[in-house]
């Protein structure tokens, strides 16, 4: 194809007046007779339209398209040409050609006041500069022209896109004076080889980019949110959901019903891992409006120099290190919902003090702010410490211990509901199995009286962790006992070693009816009135063995 070069382009303009070309002198422009002859040729075919876009046969190569306009100039028209090579974009040309008011729109984004331009050549030396930067700069007019971008411009790194022709793009420029703006610095081809750079400095940018930064934060904190709430959803048992039908659970179940529609404050007493936040969310569920934010809060979980702002939140620039918008505490997002406190023993004697004046006077005061703020909720406090010794020792405050203590629920520990460990390792291993895309195995016979002979120091949450454990080591067909014993750091309650139980015949009868028991109701999935039927004894027989009668 043959590539028709005019004013540096693969492109061409050709100007008439009077009919007649225009000399290219007069204009500052270049002109090919090929592409004259083809243009004059398709002048005398079609009448001249504004926009009319024809294809020209150029000779030698295989045509080119023209698209014409008519323009005023003085007191005469003359007609421009705009002529590309059929192989080549112009982008340019058919902006100009085809938008009436394209120098309008030229015009305005290089003298745009919110947008300065600024044009540096291979070399780095400036070649453009746009008149708001100008005056920014309080440059005269054309003064920048010819010298290097540096000295134009402090920290410019036009010249170095310029020479590697890698673009820069959202970068922040310090003008002095504190004076920060966003450029974009992209290099320039023509023809293929790199012929400068072209910066462009937004003056509004900051502000829209501060006002944006804020917004994501805000939306950051908001998917943070709903990611907890979705999680504690996740988490929170419906009203039916907590595991066992042991005595002990059946009477902590009926004391929830009973306290969980009340505006009362709830202290849950138990051992570690025994299920306090559990119980905790499940009061929440089965209170006045399950939908109303539940917000949990572990004090030992967290230095006690985070926790008043944790608990309290903080206003903008009460501290270093700190969030610049500020942040609202605990007390505050529980807002018409329940705030549950996890290890309350833990909150260091200063706090206890203002978590009181809240509790009593429904007011809680940011760090650093003058006036406080009201607030509603109810709170759900546990911890698994002696309270009592706690404030016969002076470390933790008599009054705050009424104010949450409305009622007080107790957890059993694990030991005291071994007849729930059926049911609670069904619902473990049902869990893990379902995380991880395993089959579910079948649970080997003396499995259940063995796991009832530990004495759980970590109650529920240990159970757990050996359920799981097990599940890694299992043959993926069938539970055993072996699976269990690989650690000797489970302590047994009777003095029989855990590895070895002994001979059902070495066993006291009782012991016996009560592993036959647990056995039967795990084969039946912790549905006792199957076990009962299968062992041929009475419901109330069984439970009277398992509480141990």
């Amino acid at each position: 194809m043959q590539t028709v070069f005019l004013a540096g382009q693969r492109l061409g303009v050709l100007v008439w007046q009077r009919g007649e070309p225009v000399p290219a002198v007069r204009l500052g422009l270049a002109r090919d007779p090929l592409l004259c002859a083809a243009v004059s040729e398709v002048r005398a075919m079609r009448k001249l339209e504004t926009g009319t876009l024809f294809h020209v046969d150029v000779p030698g190569g295989r045509g080119a398209s023209a698209r014409y306009v008519v323009v005023a100039l003085g007191d005469e028209a003359v007609e421009v040409a705009l002529v590309r090579t059929a192989d080549e974009s112009a982008a340019l040309l058919d902006f100009v050609a085809s938008v009436p008011f394209a120098f309008a729109i030229l015009n305005m984004f290089l003298t745009n006041p919110y947008q300065a331009i600024t044009v540096a050549d291979r070399e780095g030396l400036m070649r453009y500069i746009s008149p708001v930067h100008e005056k920014f700069f309080g440059l005269a007019p054309g003064s920048a022209m010819g010298r290097k971008a540096e000295e134009v411009i402090p920290n410019s790194r036009l010249p170095q896109v310029a020479r590697s022709g890698k673009a820069e793009i959202g970068e922040m420029l310090q003008l002095g004076s504190g004076v920060t703006r966003i450029v974009n610095r992209i290099p320039v081809f023509e023809d293929g080889a790199l012929v400068g750079a072209v910066g462009q400095v937004s003056f509004s940018g900051m502000q829209a980019l501060n006002r944006m930064q804020q917004r994501l934060n805000q939306l950051n904190d908001e998917v943070q949110h709903y990611k907890r709430e979705l999680h504690q959803l996740r988490r929170t048992p419906s009203p039916s959901t907590l595991v066992g039908s042991s005595a002990p659970m059946q009477r902590l179940a009926r004391e929830i019903d009973a306290v969980a529609p009340l505006d009362v404050p709830v202290l849950i007493l138990g051992e570690s891992g025994s299920g306090k936040e559990l119980v905790a969310q499940a009061l929440h569920a089965r209170g006045r409006d399950p939908q109303a934010p539940l917000v949990s809060l572990n004090l030992a979980a967290l230095p006690a120099t985070l926790i008043e702002a944790e608990l309290f939140g903080y206003e903008a620039g009460a501290f270093t290190g700190g969030k610049r918008q500020g942040q609202p505490g605990k007390l505050e997002q529980a807002e018409g919902g329940t705030l549950f406190l996890d290890e309350v023993a833990d909150i260091p004697m200063e706090i206890q003090v203002k978590l009181l004046r809240v509790l009593e006077d429904r007011q809680v005061q940011r760090l650093g702010a003058r006036e406080g703020r009201h607030v509603n909720f109810r709170i759900v406090a546990a911890t698994h410490r002696d309270l009592r010794a706690l404030i016969d020792s002076g470390r933790f405050r008599l009054d705050l211990f009424y104010r949450l203590s409305g009622v007080v629920l107790q957890v059993p520990a694990l030991r005291q509901r071994v007849e729930d460990i059926p049911a609670l390792m069904q619902r473990f291993a049902e869990s893990f199995c379902e995380r991880n895309g395993l089959a579910l195995p079948r649970i080997a016979p003396g499995v259940i009286s063995y796991l009832a002979q530990q004495s759980w120091p970590g109650n529920v949450r240990q159970l757990r962790q050996r359920v799981e454990e097990a599940l890694v080591f299992c043959d993926g067909q069938l539970l055993s006992v072996e699976n269990f014993a690989r650690h000797q750091d489970l302590p047994a309650r009777p003095a029989q070693p855990p590895m070895a139980p002994p001979a059902p015949a070495a066993m006291p009868l009782r012991s016996l009816e009560h592993a036959a028991i647990l056995d039967a109701i795990a084969r039946h999935g912790g549905n006792k009135k199957r076990a009962a039927q299968e062992l041929g004894i009475s419901r109330s027989y069984l439970y009277k063995v398992l509480a141990g009668g």
